[in-house]
Formats: C-alpha cells, structure tokens, sequence
C-alpha cells in the first residue's frame, strides 16, 4: 500500500543549520626558496670567479709571449724562430695536400714554363705557404723577356702567372756589340740579336732610350727610310742618319721631324740624295747645306773646278 500522508498534519520544519564562518586565505611559503637563492649566488661567484681567472690568465700568457719575443729579438734569434715555424707549418700543409700540383701561365710565347716555375719557387715539395705572390711576381719580372706580371695563389694546390712579355723592337749597337731591345729601350738579354736582324739599328751611348723617337720618324719618311742603314746618337741628344751609300744626315737637336720632312721634299724634288756627298746637313733651321767628300773636292780643285 502506497505511503499516504494526513492533510494540516505535515511535519515541523527542521531548524536551519548555521553556516559556518568562511576561513581566511593563508600563504604557505615555498619550500626550498632559501636553498634556490643560495644556490643561484653561488652560481653568481662561481661564474664571476672563472671569468676574473680566465682574464688574469690571458694576460699571464701574452704576457709570457712579449717576454718571450722580446728574449728571442734580444738574442738576434727571432727570425731563425720564425723561420723554423714557418718550415714547420709549410711541411704540414704540404703533407695534407696544399703541396703545388700545377701552375697555369697565361701570355708567355719567349718564356718556359720550367722557366717560370724555378723564379716562382714552386715546389711539390713545399705548400703553397712557401710561394709569396709580390716576390714571386718580383721575380719572374726579372725575367728580361717579362714586361709585368701578376701572380696569384689559388688554394689549395695551384698557381696563376699572367704575364706581358716584351716585344723586340730594335737594335742596339754599343761598343761593337748588338743587344735587342724594346720599344722603350729596355734591353731584351735573353733574346737573341741575329735572330732579329731585319729590326731598325741605332748605334752609339744611349741611343737605346730615345730609339723609338727616329724609327717612328723615319716610318713616316719611307722614301729617305730605304737609304739609311741605321741611326746614330750624337753626344746622347741628337741623331746622324747613315746612308748605304756612305754620307751622313745630320738632324738637328730639336724639331728633327721638321728638318726630315724638309729633306724628304727636297729628294723628292731634285733627288739630293742621290748625290754622292759625305753630310746632308739640316741641323741650321730651314736650310740645307751638302758638304763634298774631302778627297773629291781637293780632286775638282785641282782639276780647276
């Protein structure tokens, strides 16, 4: 039988309990804290305890080094140190493959590359280490047939030379020696004079500087040019030209392209050259005055001429 209840007969009303008072937030300090702060100040010390010692310690062994050098400069000793050293980190390049295994030489026709290798210095033997490019460049400008050069090392095992040779320009007679020489006057040694015998001849102290000054005179006069055997410097400020026939040409000291060029007119005119005279002399400004051979003249003047 269900659970009935009696009307207005419904049970009192329990009494509310009280709520009990709220308890007030408390902090609860972090264990270990103290022993973190301690622990983070010794770190502190002990980083700046390394760093103060690590300085110290620097300054200990360069300290050590300047005595040291300044012991070996003392002693006179500190190039043969430095060499030895050099040697040494030489030897080791070359035995981890920084040895020189090829050069490459671009613009040599005269020079060898035998040639180029020895004023380099290269050696499988030695590192590139061992090869200074401003020396070596030095060196292989030594060459006579060399102009300019550059030298380049191109780790780890090659070398690089461009060079400018000289180009045979004339030659140079002097105390009954030929000599080649280029268009500057600088004496090609290595080369050899009857090889370039067709060259322009000047002859005389000096004549090898200003050479390019009456060849590039007598190129503009090729008529005259076609007589004349060589050039001759006079008392190093002037030039004779020497005709195949015998006779001189005497240019004057300044404006001798005037001075051609006016006796180049006069040939082309009246064949003046083909006379048989011992000067055509032009050194007055303007003028031309053709001198007999001595013997000649006497000759006429005693035929009464």
């Amino acid at each position: 039988m269900p659970k009935v209840g009696r009307a207005g007969t419904a049970a009192p009303a329990k009494p509310k309990k009280r709520a009990a008072p709220r308890r007030k937030a408390q902090t609860v300090p972090v264990r270990g804290g103290k022993l973190i702060n301690w622990l983070a100040a010794r770190l502190r010390a002990v980083r700046y305890r390394a760093g103060h010692a690590l300085r110290l310690g620097g300054i200990g062994i360069a300290a050590l080094v300047v005595l040291a050098v300044a012991g070996l400069a003392a002693l006179g000793r500190l190039p043969e140190v430095g060499a030895a050293l050099h040697a040494g980190l030489d030897a080791r390049l070359a035995r981890s493959g920084f040895a020189v295994s090829s050069i490459d030489i671009a613009g040599a026709r005269q020079v060898g590359a035998e040639t180029i290798a020895e004023a380099i210095g290269a050696d499988p033997a030695h590192s590139l280490l061992a090869i200074d490019p401003a020396e070596a460049r030095a060196r292989v400008e030594a060459i006579s047939w060399v102009e300019r050069a550059s030298v380049a090392r191109l780790w780890p095992d090659r070398v690089a030379v461009v060079l400018t040779e000289r180009v045979p320009f004339a030659l140079w007679q002097q105390e009954g020696y030929h000599r080649v020489i280029d268009r500057s006057g600088v004496v090609i040694s290595d080369a050899d004079p009857r090889a370039y015998a067709d060259l322009p001849r000047v002859v005389g102290e000096g004549a090898n500087d200003p050479a390019a000054e009456i060849v590039d005179l007598l190129a503009r006069q090729g008529e005259i040019a076609a007589l004349v055997t060589h050039a001759v410097r006079v008392g190093e400020r002037r030039w004779n030209l020497r005709l195949a026939a015998g006779g001189d040409i005497l240019l004057p000291e300044n404006d001798p392209a005037s001075a051609l060029a006016l006796l180049a007119t006069l040939h082309g005119e009246r064949r003046v050259l083909d006379l048989d005279a011992q000067a055509f002399d032009l050194r007055t400004e303007g003028e031309l005055v053709i001198r007999a051979w001595p013997d000649r003249a006497a000759a006429a003047r005693g035929r009464g001429a």
